[in-house]
């Protein structure tokens, strides 16, 4: 069987989307980006882009990425920001993007490293460059789920966070457990040793690094997702004290409301607010 043909769970959405932040952005023809890198505190460096706005910037926003979801994903939302006024740095976590090396294979890397690192990485950039500012942050997915992993997340006014889910199987829909199962018990965990490294082919899109692959495995096997494995998460987003809103979508088969608002049930956190759109309400099919 090859990977093309392996039948996995995950969106096809993101495949479909993936050229979106390569293409032409158009309009604000007067917003200015600059070509970064940020220093972790284990010594690797990523690629990030500073989205600068005409005049003084009313704020800071940081983009928090997908898992397997590159920075130029989110050039267009990063550019309307801008174009708002608003300062805003996208990066890419390490094995990501612009920040993967040549070769994932014997590359080292977990999605711990993403929280405790690579995350971090980009609020001390913000911090040290821009301090006093008005912070903000937006968080996709694994980038939403960061708040039960980076303390440091709360010195943000607010965030939004968009199909941040409770990423275990049995939080997916009845007819679709089965193959999420099968995906994170089986397949990923497989074809990750073979290859040394999660192809994007085999779903996502992206390659993965194997470690950021097997711990993602690991994490959606146990029904408390990160929660089960990070024994400090629990409460660290139990204490996020920021306004937040979440948004949930109804057609998002791969953060269904269901997984969306067992992460809600689990931070317990009365702050957070989630928000689930139907395509209907904004008019589109």
């Amino acid at each position: 069987m090859s990977l093309t043909s392996i039948p996995t769970p995950i969106s096809t959405e993101i495949q479909a989307h993936a050229s979106f932040g390569d293409q032409d952005p158009g309009g604000h023809a007067d917003i200015t980006t600059e070509s970064l890198q940020l220093e972790t505190g284990d010594g690797f460096h990523l690629a990030g882009t500073l989205y600068l706005p005409v005049g003084q910037a009313l704020g800071t926003v940081i983009i928090n990425s997908a898992t397997a979801v590159p920075q130029v994903f989110y050039r267009r939302y990063a550019r309307y920001l801008a174009g708002a006024g608003m300062r805003v740095l996208t990066y890419d976590y390490r094995g990501i993007g612009q920040s993967r090396p040549d070769s994932l294979r014997g590359f080292r890397a977990t999605l711990s490293d993403w929280a405790d690192h690579d995350a971090r990485a980009a609020f001390r950039f913000v911090s040290a460059g821009f301090p006093g500012a008005p912070l903000a942050f937006v968080g996709h997915s694994f980038g939403g789920q960061l708040i039960g992993l980076v303390d440091e997340l709360r010195a943000a006014r607010a965030s939004v966070l968009v199909g941040a889910q409770l990423g275990y199987w049995g939080n997916w829909p009845a007819a679709e457990r089965a193959r999420y199962a099968l995906y994170w018990y089986g397949l990923v965990p497989a074809i990750t040793r073979v290859w040394g490294y999660l192809p994007g082919k085999a779903g996502l899109g992206a390659d993965l690094p194997a470690g950021v692959a097997l711990e993602w495995a690991r994490w959606c096997r146990h029904p408390d997702y990160l929660f089960g494995h990070r024994a400090d998460a629990k409460e660290r987003i139990a204490r996020f004290d920021r306004p937040t809103l979440l948004y949930a979508f109804t057609d998002d088969a791969y953060a269904p409301s269901g997984a969306v608002q067992a992460f809600v049930r689990m931070a317990q956190n009365p702050r957070l607010e989630l928000r689930t759109l139907r395509p209907s309400q904004l008019g589109v099919r």
